[in-house]
């Protein structure tokens, strides 16, 4: 720890440590290594963002999924709270590993509640999980008079720009609510959309509170980094 922070009063360090630790729900699983808490320090910055927009980008198996899985559900004990995440295709969404067995593999042993018609988790709080896609550019306006307060995208990049910016118009909230209305994506390099994720994230980012959060194979434990790295430089 640097010295700044081995000066601290245990009281400081307590507040700090708070101040570091994203909220979290009992469907967030623990991490499957360790059995301690899941997020990696890339995913708990992740967590921790406030704004309206951030990306978490970069290198494949860099535990991007998993952080826009675990974002949408820090609210889902809240009532009212409403998640949806997106790929481009719907088939996209039922890959081995991808984000919906995935969400199986989390919340099939808790108290949350699937229906396969709708594609949604529904939470004792009455909060809910969705998935969706965008196959079509009209596609968005099957949304249109939704409401949420989490919108992810994973692999932002095979999105259209036309349809991000029309869904971030779904987002709202009631006066009052503590929840905040936070649009996620998550991408590799290259895809359709590199261009216009690279102008709002990384060119314009900064000056607009848009922050991007790169991913790094390194950073992700749960993976055979080596094996992984491997077979990257096979392709």
């Amino acid at each position: 720890s640097p010295a700044w922070v081995q000066s601290l009063s245990p009281e400081k360090l307590k507040e700090l440590q708070r101040l570091l630790t994203p909220r979290l729900t009992k469907y967030i699983p623990p991490n499957p290594v360790t059995g301690g808490p899941r997020p990696t320090v890339p995913q708990a910055a992740f967590l921790l963002l406030p704004g309206l927009e951030a990306l978490f980008g970069g290198a494949a198996g860099g535990g991007k999924s998993d952080a826009e899985l675990m974002a949408a559900l820090q609210y889902v004990d809240v009532p009212g709270y409403a998640a949806i995440i997106f790929r481009r295709h719907f088939t996209d969404l039922l890959l081995p590993g991808a984000l919906i067995p995935r969400s199986h593999d989390w919340l099939q042993p808790t108290d949350a509640k699937w229906n396969d018609n709708e594609k949604r988790w529904t939470f004792p709080s009455g909060a809910t999980l969705s998935f969706g896609y965008l196959s079509a550019e009209n596609d968005k306006y099957r949304y249109q008079g939704a409401e949420f307060q989490y919108i992810g995208f994973d692999e932002l990049t095979h999105f259209s720009e036309t349809q991000y910016r029309y869904m971030l118009s779904r987002l709202r909230r009631l006066k009052g609510a503590t929840v905040p209305i936070r649009a996620r994506g998550t991408a590799n390099p290259g895809g359709v959309g590199h261009e216009w994720v690279k102008q709002r994230f990384i060119v314009e980012g900064p000056s607009q509170g848009r922050v991007f959060i790169p991913a790094k194979l390194v950073d992700n434990p749960h993976l055979d980094v080596e094996d992984y790295r491997s077979m990257l430089a096979k392709l």
